[in-house]
């Protein structure tokens, strides 16, 4: 049996599936409605029978159409698997790199490591996603990103997690607050304080506010930012007081800032190499992300 079927169709089969709409599908698909018909149409015809009940309100598929469905699905899963597999095998030919990192990472550890490699590795070219723990573990599962350095996946059944370094979390203070002179700082002792806080949506915010749980009284959010860099340039604005992974606080970018260590409870984050579940990294990839988790673990 000839197999006449393109991608296109394909395409246009599933997107109806899972809309139950011709309308919303071509307009996800970039195409007109009766280009859309005309695609689903031909499938039919192909196939010998019909995959859509069609009425005035509503799109549902047949039997023959749930059937055919979990193929279509197979196969558009294994051509995305093989255009990936070939840009690695690409990736490795031209030298490229793609790494995804939480922004303390990207700020404080790359430029370093990056400046070093370059210098053993000047044809390499390495593009960089740094965004929040969770754009970076969803990069690296759609492929987007070799790997990637994160405090979320090691639940994640798509991804390898690798423990690189559990960092505890500090308290940021200019040095004259009254807090500058301790050696670490009691949740308790900031009920009274003004906090500069990283975005209620951050995997930061989680540790913290479950901290916060615990008191009686919790300090006040007056200022609240997408990255915890912002909150540490606040900070130093003499704004008020935040709460960040010690890895953040750079001594050398902040000269006038103390990060002192939270206790009652002390509450970690554990930062880790990330890939997804059973892959290998390339040549170029593999030295990077050693050289990365090296840098890491002495910082």
């Amino acid at each position: 049996m000839r197999i006449n079927t393109d991608i296109g169709e394909l395409q246009a089969f599933i997107a109806v599936a899972e809309k139950s709409s011709f309308r919303a599908a071509a307009q996800s698909l970039f195409l007109s409605q009766p280009a859309l018909s005309r695609r689903i149409d031909k499938l039919e015809r192909d196939l010998k029978c019909q995959l859509f009940e069609r009425t005035t309100r509503r799109v549902s598929l047949t039997d023959a159409g749930r059937q055919f469905l979990t193929h279509a699905l197979a196969v558009m899963d294994e051509l995305e698997r093989a255009y990936q597999g070939l840009e690695a095998k690409a990736a490795v030919r031209t030298g490229k790199v793609t790494i995804a990192c939480v922004p303390s990472v990207a700020n404080h550890v790359l430029p370093s490591v990056l400046k070093d490699f370059a210098k053993a590795n000047p044809a390499v070219r390495v593009k960089v996603i740094d965004e929040s723990a969770q754009v970076v573990m969803d990069s690296v599962i759609s492929g987007h990103a070799d790997f990637g350095l994160n405090f979320l996946g090691s639940q994640e059944a798509e991804l390898d997690f690798t423990p690189i370094r559990a960092e505890r979390y500090v308290v940021v203070v200019t040095g004259n607050h009254p807090l500058a002179r301790r050696k670490t700082v009691a949740w308790r002792s900031l009920e009274s304080e003004t906090l500069v806080s990283v975005s209620s949506t951050s995997g930061n915010r989680l540790l913290i506010d479950s901290a916060f749980s615990k008191m009686s009284k919790r300090p006040s959010i007056q200022y609240e930012i997408n990255h915890v860099t912002g909150a540490i340039n606040l900070v130093a604005a003499g704004l008020g007081i935040a709460i960040v992974p010690g890895l953040a606080l750079d001594s050398q970018l902040y000269p006038g800032l103390i990060g002192i260590p939270l206790v009652d409870p002390a509450i970690t984050r554990t930062l880790g190499l990330i890939m997804r579940k059973g892959d290998k990294l390339h040549g170029v990839a593999q030295a990077l992300a050693d050289t990365l988790a090296t840098a890491i673990r002495s910082s």
